[in-house]
């Protein structure tokens, strides 16, 4: 990613580091004991990533394999004891992902969301108690 290209942040498309030092694309989420108790996390179509050997020109190729190909269910469940850290991957690899997300029939538009661009005057101070 060049520096100055913005990271995109629309989408839950998160790089899941586990203790087990994998480190796992994935559409990530959080499932709840109703409306209130995170009790785990999820993870939809995972891959882990690897990094292959450098290219002659230096670059370095990301290698994506199935996170289970010993199951061919695309959800897994798992306790944050075994979590990391959670992070954007970089716009370069979330593109790939998205390509793959595509193949398998996973719609684009539910991948993104929509950008809430709040719109203010400039003034993000707390508003000043008016004597009379």
């Amino acid at each position: 990613m060049t520096e100055n290209q913005q990271l995109k942040t629309n989408h839950n498309v998160r790089v899941v580091t586990l203790t087990t030092a994998e480190r796992v694309l994935c559409l990530f989420g959080e499932v709840r004991d109703g409306e209130e108790k995170v009790v785990g996390y999820r993870m939809l179509y995972p891959f882990i990533l690897d990094l292959s050997k450098p290219n002659e020109d230096g670059t370095i190729p990301i290698e994506y394999r199935r996170f289970c190909p010993f199951s061919p269910l695309e959800e897994h469940r798992l306790s944050g004891d075994h979590i990391i850290s959670v992070v954007f991957p970089d716009n370069g690899i979330l593109d790939n992902y998205v390509q793959k997300l595509i193949e398998y029939g996973f719609p684009q538009e539910q991948i993104f969301v929509e950008e809430q661009i709040e719109v203010t005057d400039g003034d993000n101070s707390e508003p000043v108690e008016v004597s009379e």
